[in-house]
């Protein structure tokens, strides 16, 4: 894990709203070249391509020199995962706020 520990931050606020950048990902299914190359029937993952996330959300890639000396995109998937709870707490708001509303409609 992660040290998350208190003791160890300050100037901590709400963070704002995450749903347009959470909208925005495209989750992709895909296969990893490498393993396609080894094992034809290799399983595909889900997640995100680099390139495409770097469209809207620029913060979460970091250029890495990979083992033959080239610049390849890496995800900072922590900081996403973190981003996507808040959007998730921010539908589940809205959803309460919605069943609300209904609920109160239908009691007239």
């Amino acid at each position: 894990g992660t040290i998350s520990d208190i003791k160890h931050k300050q100037d901590i606020v709400d963070a704002g709203s995450q749903w347009d950048d959470i909208k925005a990902v495209r989750v992709r299914k895909f296969r990893m070249k490498d393993e396609v190359a080894a094992n034809p029937d290799a399983k595909p993952f889900i997640g995100v391509i680099a390139q495409e996330l770097e469209q809207t959300s620029a913060g979460l890639i970091d250029d890495c020199v990979d083992r033959e000396g080239e610049v390849t995109k890496a995800v900072k998937y922590s900081i996403l995962y973190m981003k996507a709870i808040k959007a998730l707490q921010e539908a589940m708001e809205r959803i309460e706020t919605l069943e609300a509303k209904v609920s109160a409609l239908e009691s007239k």
